[in-house]
């Protein structure tokens, strides 16, 4: 069998385009001097025109969300039982770290918000864009590789507690 791709095959993200979950693979990029990140190629048709630039829920990583992604996370944030102090700091910390209505420039170029990178990356310049199914995940490349090792080291761990939870 032909290891290539057809050319009539559909691109990887195009057959996801009717599901929900649209971001997959990782690349390595650079934030420059003003602070932008290039979002890469995979991503952009995905993304949409408009789309809202926060803090992952795991407080790890930047997270670039289509609009309609970000309003679903977010009702189901808001669901919970919000009279609990921890729900309600949950929802204040993503209101406090989360930009709406961001765009990319004609290069494919995103501004991240100085607050949110500096809280998120620190003083980082290389980073790993992936894709984290319904949204775009932005981490250090330092923490991308804590991330892989920590996941090789503890494989069998993880697939283990997945396999008992119960549906």
């Amino acid at each position: 069998m032909d290891e290539e791709r057809r050319a009539d095959a559909p691109e990887p993200q195009e057959r996801f385009s009717s599901r929900k979950f649209k971001f997959f693979g990782s690349y390595d990029h650079s934030i420059d001097a003003k602070g932008r990140i290039i979002v890469p190629n995979a991503y952009r048709k995905a993304l949409g025109e408009s789309f809202t630039i926060t803090v992952s829920l795991d407080d790890r990583a930047v997270a670039i969300y289509p609009d309609e992604a970000f309003e679903t996370m977010v009702d189901e944030l808001y669901a919970l039982n919000r009279r609990k102090p921890a729900v309600q700091k949950q929802l204040d910390h993503v209101a406090k770290f989360s930009y709406p209505g961001m765009q990319a420039d004609n290069q494919g170029r995103v501004l991240l918000p100085v607050k949110l990178r500096q809280y998120v990356l620190g003083d980082a310049r290389d980073v790993e864009i992936s894709g984290a199914l319904d949204h775009i995940r932005i981490v250090a490349s330092t923490v991308a590789q804590e991330e892989d090792t920590y996941y090789k080291e503890h494989r069998d761990e993880i697939l283990d507690e997945i396999g008992n939870l119960e549906e």
